[in-house]
């Protein structure tokens, strides 16, 4: 039995039975009920994406896209139709994001990323902000991205940000890898190394360590962890909006999400230093004696001043990566 405060409410059991969400809605939304009086959102397409683009897979839901007479859709099936209540939180919450596009393929793009938002959380994400910590190593990486986004474009150098998805490296790229380190710039210079794997070579690729001062401000100066996040967007909107969905899978990966408050602190993030990993660089790396795993250390800043190097040397073994 449908609940009658809920959008499914009057729609008809036993069939699939549709209702428009709203005329002022720009794209084609539809509260839907399924022959098994499963509840569904829909949105009605003029086309299929190809490739069609991998979906989010959860134990409640089905995400699938169907060919019907009318054309295909994209539909989102509770199985369960005791989370009702938290269901609909999510339907309004994708379409919300669809509807901020402004093409029915970004609109589809967009719904998808935010479902895989919904997946990330669901699957045991973080509810709660990100610590002081956390946001300075983000703003570290992202200041990194945007070099490789102007560099290599925001495709290739979203699928480089590998550290999110828990790899050794920050980045990785065919020929490059690099590490990257925030750091208070006025605390000790030194940067502290997680794991013997960080700086470990890997064959048949340079290595890049990058070291940011990232320091707390107070109001006017610097910018939320918020603001950081949305320069990226807006670059990624401008230039190529169908990365948008890796962006938000990045950032949900890590920990982030739109929706916390930010506004209590604000940072201020120096150009990125960069260093090449190279024979004789101070360093403990992989292989280590048996036994022994995951060993932390702090590097010492001043013993690696002989690695230092500059972006233009980096950026040109970049540039090779990319030429035919």
């Amino acid at each position: 039995m449908i609940p009658t405060d809920t959008p499914w409410s009057g729609l008809e059991a036993g069939k699939t039975d549709t209702r428009r969400v709203g005329a002022a809605a720009r794209w084609n939304w539809f509260w839907a009920v399924m022959p098994r009086a499963d509840v569904c959102l829909l949105l009605q397409l003029t086309d299929l994406p190809k490739p069609v683009p991998d979906l989010p897979k959860l134990k409640n839901l089905e995400i699938r896209f169907q060919t019907l007479p009318g054309g295909p859709i994209l539909y989102i099936r509770l199985k369960d139709n005791a989370q009702m209540e938290l269901f609909e939180t999510l339907c309004r919450d994708v379409m919300a994001a669809g509807e901020l596009a402004e093409t029915e393929a970004e609109a589809l793009e967009r719904a998808i990323g935010r479902t895989f938002r919904w997946h990330y959380l669901l699957r045991g994400g973080k509810l709660e902000v990100l610590s002081e910590e956390a946001q300075k190593g983000l703003i570290g990486e992202i200041e990194v991205l945007k070099l490789l986004i102007a560099n290599l474009g925001p495709k290739p150098a979203l699928t480089a940000w590998t550290g999110p998805s828990g790899a050794p490296k920050d980045f990785e790229l065919k020929a490059d890898c690099i590490e990257v380190k925030a750091r208070r710039g006025a605390s000790q210079p030194f940067v502290k190394i997680t794991n013997e794997h960080q700086l470990a070579d890997v064959p048949d690729r340079r290595l890049w360590l990058a070291v940011l001062a990232v320091d707390k401000v107070q109001q006017p100066h610097g910018k939320t962890l918020t603001e950081h996040v949305a320069e990226v967007t807006d670059l990624l909107e401008r230039t190529e909006p169908s990365t948008i969905m890796d962006w938000d899978l990045h950032l949900a990966d890590v920990g982030y999400d739109c929706l916390h408050d930010y506004s209590a602190w604000r940072w201020i993030v120096s150009a990125p230093v960069f260093h090449t990993i190279s024979e004789g660089f101070p360093r403990i790396s992989a292989p280590v004696p048996l036994g022994v795993s995951t060993v932390s250390y702090s590097l010492a800043l001043s013993a690696c001043a002989p690695f230092r190097t500059d972006w233009a040397d980096v950026q040109a073994n970049l540039i090779e990566e990319v030429q035919p």
